[in-house]
């Protein structure tokens, strides 16, 4: 059991989305994590091939734990949530764009209105569908660990018109609108026993778009229009740093 007053053990599970936040870690934003950081996670089809046995995530093959182990400082061949004060999913192929396009473009017209009722249970149904939150939901049940979930961000301007064919007006979505679904996907997160770290406001343009400031390099020439910098990261971990506040004991507020 971890003594007052020892760094919170952190681990940081995802897909290639955690790039942006090894990047961060580069700098300061480690120590002011007060956190024992680990990564555990992989890149391309390997990332699905893990499964949940015995309360851990467990790679399917010996290759895959490989992949997973080389990530990790401690090697590790499988992800328990005991092992863990936090667990931060990243990414993990967890979108939620289409469902901002949605909401954000119904939001232009009231003859498409849905009650905040019917966007929970879409919210709550999509949820359900993504391997990864199943994942957290599982780690969450077990009160081992405090879990957290960034979902993927949002396509980045200019290189992605994604979803706006059929939902055009959700560009003029504004910052209390996204708050709103924010906000709803947190009461959904949140009866799961997992926490959302929801995309920065001042990283957003555009309705449902990342602004081009935090792409990741050459993203144009490589047409990457999902994956982020650094700066991108930064920001996200300084959200989970006032997420873990209560874990740490300070008075510092979560975002």
């Amino acid at each position: 059991m971890r003594s007052q007053g020892d760094a919170l053990r952190l681990c940081i599970f995802g897909d290639s989305h955690i790039a942006c936040l090894r990047h961060a870690l580069k700098g300061r934003t480690q120590a002011a994590l007060a956190a024992e950081v680990e990564f555990w996670g992989t890149v391309g089809r390997r990332f699905r091939m893990i499964r949940l046995q015995d309360g851990a995530l467990v790679p399917d093959d010996e290759l895959t734990a490989r992949r997973f182990a080389i990530v990790n400082v401690r090697g590790r061949r499988l992800l328990h949530p005991a092992d863990f004060d936090a667990i931060l999913f990243m990414g993990a192929r967890t979108r939620v764009n289409m469902l901002f396009a949605d909401f954000l473009h119904r939001a232009r017209h009231p003859g498409l209105f849905l009650s905040s009722g019917v966007k929970r249970e879409i919210i709550r149904a999509h949820l359900a569908d993504q391997r990864a939150y199943g994942f957290a939901r599982a780690f969450a049940a077990q009160n081992r660990a405090r879990i957290f979930f960034a979902p993927v961000s949002f396509p980045t301007e200019g290189l992605s018109t994604e979803f706006l064919d059929r939902h055009p007006e959700a560009a003029l979505g504004t910052a209390e609108q996204r708050a709103a679904i924010w906000s709803l996907f947190r009461e959904v997160m949140a009866e799961d026993g997992i926490t959302l770290l929801p995309q920065a406001e001042r990283t957003v343009t555009q309705g449902c778009f990342t602004r081009a400031a935090y792409a990741t390099r050459r993203a144009a020439e490589r047409g990457d229009s999902t994956h982020k910098n650094g700066a991108y990261g930064r920001l996200v971990l300084g959200s989970l740093g006032r997420a873990l506040a209560p874990l740490r004991g300070t008075g510092e507020q979560a975002a």
